[in-house]
C-alpha cells in the first residue's frame, strides 16, 4: 500500500495580475482587520494591567509574611535566651564560661 503525500509541492506558472477596476489599498489598521487589531490590543493591555495588579498582591502578601517570619525569629530566639537564663538561674543548667581564646580587646 502506498502512501500519498499532501505535502508535495506543485509547479505552477506566474501570471501578473491584470485588472481593469480600480483597486484601493487600506491602510492596515481600518476596517475589520483594524478593528480586530484594536481589540486585540486592548485586550492585552487588559489582561495585563490584571497581571500587575496580581503580581503587586502576591508581592505585598510576601513581604508581609517575611516580616512575620523576621518577628516569629526574633521572638524565639529572645524567648529560648531567656529560657537559659531561667534554667541557669534555677541550677538546671550549667553556668557559661567564658572562653580563653575569644578575649575582646
Amino acid at each position: 500500500m502506498a502512501k500519498h503525500r499532501k505535502d508535495q509541492a506543485t509547479t505552477g506558472e506566474l501570471v501578473p495580475f491584470q485588472s481593469s477596476a480600480d483597486i484601493t489599498v487600506l491602510p492596515p489598521n481600518s476596517g475589520v482587520v483594524g478593528k480586530f487589531l484594536e481589540d486585540t490590543q486592548n485586550m492585552f493591555r487588559a489582561r495585563s494591567m490584571r497581571m500587575k495588579a496580581l503580581f503587586a498582591k502576591i508581592d505585598e502578601t510576601g513581604q508581609r509574611m517575611e516580616a512575620l517570619l523576621r518577628s516569629a525569629s526574633e521572638r524565639a530566639e529572645a524567648a529560648e535566651a531567656k529560657l537559659e537564663d531561667h534554667l541557669r538561674g534555677q541550677g538546671l543548667l550549667p553556668e557559661l564560661q567564658p572562653e580563653e581564646g575569644s578575649e575582646d580587646g
